[in-house]
C-alpha cells in the first residue's frame, strides 16, 4: 500500500501536474489578440536567455533577435515571472512616454519589490490617484536649491579625477562613473563623505542590481537570495543612519544637518502623517539606485558621444575654460 502510494504522488508531482500545467499555459499565451513572441518555459519564461544576453555583455541580442522573428514594431515574452509586451523603435518609445497613466501605468515587478523588502510602498499598480512622488522632492530639486550643490559636485569631480582618472593612461568610464555618482549622492542625500562606508554599500548595492535581472529563486547560492541578503543589509546600514539623524534633528532642531534625508524624515502627507523609518530606507535605496546605475550610465554616454565628436568635445571644452 505504501508502495502505491508512492508511486501515485510520483505520477501526480512529475506527470500529471506538469501536463496540466503546460496545457493550462499554452492555452493562456496562445490570445490571438496578444503581439507575436513566445512565452518561454512556464514560470521562467525567456528569464534564462534574456540573464545569458546580459552576462554576455549583448543584452540588445536578445531584443534584436526577437524583433527580427517575429515584429520590429512589437513583441510579447515572458521575464521574471510576468508576462509583458515589448515595445520597439522610436514609435514605440512614443507610445509609451505620451500615454502615461492613460493606457500605460507605472508597475514594478514582484521579485524587484520583494528585494526592496518593502512591496507596500510600490502599489500592483501605480497611478496618480494612488501614488504620488514625495513632497519635499520638488523643493529639494529647485533650481535656487541645487545651486547650493554645485560647489560640492565640482569639487568632488575634481578629486575624483584626480585620484581615479589622471593617473591612468586608459580608465573604465562606466565603473568610475558609478563610483563617482554614488559618493555624490551619498553626500548630498545623507551628508556622508566616508569613502570605505560608500564604497561598503556600493558593493552590496552591485548585488541587489544584479538580483533585480535574476531568476527569482529564492534559495541559497542563486543571485536572486544574494540580492535578498544584500538588501537586508543596506536596509539595516539606512535605518541606523536614519535614527540617528533623528536624534540630531530633535536633539539641535534647525541647527540640524539639513540635506534630503532630513527633508525626508520632516516631511508629512496632508493628514499630517509622517513615513516609517523603513519607508525612508526603501525610498532612499530607490534614489540611490537610479544614481548607482541610470545616472552613470548617462555619464558614460555623454563621454562616448564627446570622444566620437571632436568638434563638439572642443566647443564644451571651450565653454568650460
Amino acid at each position: 500500500m505504501v508502495l502505491f502510494f508512492s508511486y501515485l504522488l510520483y505520477f501526480i508531482l512529475f506527470i500529471a501536474l506538469p501536463i496540466v500545467f503546460l496545457i493550462t499555459y499554452r492555452h493562456k499565451s496562445s490570445n490571438p489578440n496578444l503581439p507575436p513572441g513566445r512565452m518561454g518555459w512556464p514560470i521562467i519564461g525567456e528569464t534564462l536567455e534574456f540573464a545569458l544576453a546580459c552576462q554576455g555583455g549583448n543584452p540588445e541580442r536578445f531584443l534584436n533577435d526577437r524583433m527580427n522573428k517575429y515584429s520590429p514594431q512589437v513583441f510579447k515574452t515572458s521575464l521574471l515571472e510576468a508576462n509583458m509586451a515589448v515595445m520597439c523603435g522610436a514609435s514605440g518609445n512614443k507610445f509609451l512616454f505620451s500615454n502615461e497613466d492613460k493606457l500605460v501605468v507605472s508597475w514594478w515587478q514582484r521579485s524587484m519589490k520583494k528585494i526592496l523588502c518593502f512591496p507596500s510602498v510600490f502599489n500592483e499598480t501605480l497611478t496618480r490617484d494612488n501614488f504620488r512622488p514625495p513632497t519635499f522632492l520638488p523643493e529639494f530639486l529647485k533650481p535656487e536649491a541645487l545651486q547650493h550643490y554645485i560647489v560640492t559636485m565640482d569639487s568632488m569631480a575634481s578629486e575624483h579625477i584626480e585620484l581615479n582618472w589622471s593617473p591612468n593612461r586608459e580608465v573604465l568610464v562606466f565603473p568610475l562613473a558609478r563610483k563617482y555618482s554614488f559618493a555624490l549622492a551619498f553626500r548630498l542625500f545623507m551628508s556622508i563623505a566616508d569613502p570605505e562606508y560608500v564604497e561598503m554599500i556600493c558593493h552590496h548595492f552591485q548585488i541587489l542590481n544584479e538580483g533585480f535581472l535574476s531568476v527569482p529563486i529564492d534559495i541559497p547560492g542563486t543571485t536572486f537570495n544574494r540580492a535578498l541578503k544584500a538588501s537586508k543589509f543596506i536596509h539595516n546600514e539606512l535605518l541606523e543612519v536614519i535614527r540617528k539623524r533623528k536624534m540630531e534633528l530633535e536633539q539641535k532642531g534647525d541647527s540640524a544637518t539639513r540635506d534630503l534625508l532630513s527633508h525626508m524624515l520632516l516631511a508629512s502627507d496632508e493628514n499630517c502623517n509622517v513615513k516609517s523609518e523603513m519607508e525612508i530606507s526603501t525610498q532612499v535605496i530607490c534614489l540611490l539606485f537610479a544614481t548607482h546605475h541610470t545616472t552613470s550610465s548617462v555619464i558614460t554616454f555623454i563621454l562616448k558621444y564627446l570622444a566620437e565628436f571632436p568638434d563638439v568635445y572642443s566647443k564644451v571644452l571651450k565653454g568650460s575654460t
